[in-house]
């Protein structure tokens, strides 16, 4: 067994979930897809393939937390998926839901695109822009059950990049570090705008690494204000 695989299968049993021989080789494939383009286009900060199975998909499948929502959900998006990270590891471990990439950078979007080819991936769209202008279309608006982010910014300003595309009692989910918590109490203002509320915060452990994640589950009360998101840049400079 190559030192790729074993390390998949000893995270998978460090999560607790189970992958079928499909969904192995798929993951596999996704990532040496990744670094090999990587090398290439720069996608992403991850080095190596084991960096890229642990740090972003081992970590993407920390959200198997949540498996009772991520099993019953129709539809994702994934804002600012990058290299299609959490994106495509919970495309592939929960393959009955159609799965949105949202990514502003064209390079990027190539590669998801060469990526969901090459894998097979069913039911699978890529939208390539700014999360702020595609929110404001309407068969994007409110049309998901689940939308997730990571490494995209602060709760408060990523909150008013997701939740718009989340239908009411709909739910976004977060990956954050160790200053969740702060971040929960600096978005308060911001989850009353948006007609929100976090209804879970929960820390795992991310197998192989020092660190945790804490997810941040955010509940859908009510429809987004019209207005929200603001125009492209001011999210970021100007949270809520």
């Amino acid at each position: 067994m190559d030192k790729l695989r074993k390390l998949l299968r000893d995270g998978e049993t460090a999560l607790c979930v189970h992958f079928t021989n499909d969904q192995e080789e798929k993951i596999l494939a996704f990532v040496r897809l990744l670094h090999e383009a990587n090398e290439r286009l720069n996608l992403t900060g991850f080095k190596t393939e084991e960096a890229i199975l642990t740090e972003g998909v081992l970590d993407s499948l920390t959200a198997s937390t949540f498996s009772h929502i991520l099993g019953k959900t129709a539809n994702l998006i994934d804002v600012g998926t990058g290299g299609g990270i959490p994106g495509i590891p919970l495309k592939i471990v929960y393959p009955t839901m159609q799965l949105a990439l949202l990514e502003a950078t064209a390079k990027k979007c190539r590669f998801l695109e060469e990526a969901v080819r090459t894998l097979e991936l069913e039911d699978v769209s890529i939208l390539c822009g700014r999360a702020e202008t595609l929110a404001h279309d309407p068969a994007l608006r409110e049309r998901f059950a689940l939308a997730t982010a990571r490494a995209l910014g602060e709760l408060r300003e990523i909150l008013e990049l997701t939740i718009p595309f989340v239908r009411p009692q709909g739910f976004a989910l977060y990956y954050k570090g160790q200053n969740a918590q702060k971040e929960v109490k600096e978005a308060q203002n911001a989850l009353s705008i948006l007609k929100s509320t976090v209804v879970a915060l929960q820390s795992v452990s991310v197998p192989f690494l020092p660190r945790k994640t804490t997810l941040i589950l955010v509940g859908k009360e009510a429809p987004t204000p019209p207005q929200y998101p603001r125009r492209p840049g001011i999210p970021k400079k100007r949270p809520l």
